[in-house]
């Protein structure tokens, strides 16, 4: 079978791992680590390219580069191979290989991560909390800006971190002070194993209509092509998320399908592509986003804008995306919070969202993506430059992009012909026009996420999709791309405001529930495996159907989120046992006498009699956190 050839893309840096044969050290003393180090400058000086970081560990190591042409990697290492490994095995009477096999390697997208690789590398490639400051033969100090090493060439990306290599090396410290996320620890090792691109999925498809061919690293496992959802994985992921409203103190709203849209038409505006599904009269709508119908309820209440938190749930219909004239359902789940002017409310928002994920199994297979914005007018002013400096190229557009370029000219950034790359690349950048407040409040916001231990990406070309600002975040499972957005929240204060005509604060977001359960079947969850238990209570014939009525009062008492009834129909207590028994979720509770004091319980490969009603409690309760 032929080897895979390495990919390469011009002005693209590589991840490049080398490692000991067998795990054997690579270097044992001091000489040895300032050899290879020699070695690469050398290396570098005569084939071209830029190093931008790196960490020598005693059976790896790590480097960042970006080279001039696609031959110059291969020719880097070659290079330190036939200088390194006779020095190495002359010095330590030893022969034959020192490499583990071909140097391992991966193409990163520099926009969103160039900084986790930086760490990544820095960090050794392990769970260190932080780079080791004071380790010798790491890039950290210099990149953090405590000494400098003229071997080491900043990334363009490196240098938009500050005015000056000073504020450049303070705001890599502070980035590089939180431990590197699980799941982006296993999307960098997957690429690097897999000779494939780092990179968001929309970066990733560019490349993959450009190359013919797959740049993303794969699961083991044919993929699945259709996700069935039933009405249990839906309950499944509801009663969760009810759940964890309810311990969050987030009351439920009721909100309508239809909304009559006559009195507050200044809503629609909230979403910058609105879906409108309209009546004969076009004043009444379908919903198409749950937030539209809070906006309305909140303006019916306004008394919530003084401190509330509101939750719900319920379908959504959209335009099919290749059939306008077909409607689509979807589900969401909303959640709300009015009248909090601290960013503290945002990040519990963000940690209710994290355990979620954690509850559901899929912490690891989860990306926080966040993002300043800045105020409307501060964003108005970002656009403004977008479109003057893309007038130009209005031309090389097709028809979609054109009219974003009057609307949304930020979609340019992200998405764009792969020939307009350089143009992108020099385009104005949103952190051009902040003020230094509203970068110190992102910086705050980023130290609390650190301090209660939330993974998060930083994700410069994060936009909003509605008028949110300042803070902006979305989660995605690439495991389901291009379907990979689970929610997508931020703050909104300033349309509030504007809407309701007076000072107001608010955040919320959304969760998409049809990908949430794609992401949970992509990842093995099968339908009968959600636990949605329930209680089925059987009396024998000679018991008075009052006590069962009461034993099934006392267990909704104590479980308060599972079903919990009375078999009343008119057959052997065997036979309804048998009936239950049919589903593997039923938790079968038989009562033989009245003193309660002899109860069987049934469930799964579980089967006990002379149970009192206490002990059906803690067995149940056990089963269900099992």
């Amino acid at each position: 079978m032929p080897r895979k050839e390495r990919l390469f893309i011009l002005g693209l840096p590589q991840i490049i791992q080398l490692q000991g044969h067998n795990k054997c050290d690579l270097f044992i003393d001091d000489e040895d680590y300032d050899y290879f180090l020699q070695c690469i400058d050398k290396a570098i000086s005569r084939y071209g390219g830029d190093l931008h970081s790196y960490c020598l560990l005693a059976d790896k190591a790590l480097l960042l580069i970006t080279p001039n042409e696609k031959e110059n990697i291969g020719a880097i290492i070659q290079h330190v191979g036939r200088r390194y490994v006779p020095y190495f095995n002359k010095k330590y009477q030893r022969s034959g290989s020192l490499w583990e096999g071909r140097y391992k390697s991966c193409l990163v997208e520099p926009e969103n991560y160039l900084l986790p690789s930086m760490h990544y590398i820095e960090s050794g490639g392990t769970l260190l909390d932080v780079a080791a400051a004071n380790y010798r033969w790491s890039s950290y100090g210099h990149n953090a800006g405590f000494v400098s090493l003229p071997r080491i060439t900043p990334h363009a990306e490196y240098s938009l971190l500050g005015k000056t290599s000073l504020q450049c090396g303070e705001a890599y410290r502070r980035f590089s002070h939180k431990p590197i996320g699980r799941y982006i620890l296993q999307r960098i090792t997957e690429c690097i194993h897999q000779n494939t691109i780092l990179g968001m999925a929309k970066f990733c498809q560019q490349l993959e209509s450009q190359l013919q061919g797959n740049v993303r690293p794969r699961k083991r496992g044919r993929p699945r092509k259709n996700y069935n959802i039933s009405e249990q994985q839906l309950n499944f992921i509801e009663t969760k998320i009810r759940l964890l409203c309810q311990q969050y103190s987030y009351t439920e709203i009721k909100l309508p399908i239809i909304q009559d849209v006559a009195h507050t038409p200044e809503f629609l505006s909230f979403s910058m592509s609105p879906q409108r599904l309209t009546s004969s009269n076009d004043q009444t709508i379908l919903s198409s986003d749950g937030s539209l119908s809070c906006l309305q309820f909140v303006n019916q209440h306004p008394t919530l804008l003084q401190g509330s938190r509101i939750w719900y749930q319920g379908p959504i219909f959209r335009h099919a995306v290749d059939q306008e004239d077909r409607l689509e359902q979807h589900y969401q789940v909303g959640i709300e919070a009015f009248g909090w002017s601290n960013d503290a409310i945002v990040a519990e928002q963000l940690q209710l969202q994290y355990e979620l994920f954690k509850l559901l199994g899929l912490e690891k297979e989860v990306e926080l993506r966040i993002n300043y914005i800045g105020s409307l007018s501060e964003f108005s002013c970002f656009r403004n430059a977008l479109t003057a400096y893309f007038q130009p190229f209005s031309i090389l557009l097709d028809s979609q992009r054109q009219a974003w370029l009057s609307t949304t000219p930020e979609k340019l950034l992200v998405d764009y012909p792969i020939e307009l790359k350089p143009v992108i690349t020099q385009a104005p950048k949103l952190n051009q026009f902040l003020a230094e407040t509203a970068v110190e409040r992102f910086q705050q916001l980023q130290q609390l996420l650190n301090d209660m231990g939330l993974p998060y990406i930083v994700t410069p070309n994060l936009y909003p999709a509605s008028h949110y600002s300042d803070l902006l975040f979305e989660w995605h499972g690439e495991r389901i791309a291009p379907h990979s957005l689970l929610c997508r929240g931020g703050r909104y204060d300033e349309f509030m405001s504007q809407t309701m005509q007076l000072s107001s604060n608010a955040c919320g977001f959304a969760f998409m529930l049809d990908n949430l359960i794609k992401l949970l079947v992509a990842e093995g969850y099968r339908p009968g495996e959600y636990n949605d238990y329930k209680i089925i209570v059987i009396a024998d014939a000679d018991i008075d159907s009052a006590l069962g009525f009461e034993v099934c009062r006392q267990l909704r008492h104590s479980f308060s989120g599972i079903a919990v009834v009375l078999d009343c129909a008119d057959q052997l207590a065997i036979k309804r046992q048998t009936n239950a028994n049919k589903k593997s979720n039923n938790i079968i509770v038989i009562i033989h006498d009245d003193e309660l004091i002899n109860l069987e319980l049934i469930c799964k490969q579980q089967h006990e009699t002379g149970l009192s009603l206490d002990t059906i409690r803690g067995r149940i309760s056990h089963l269900i956190q099992c």
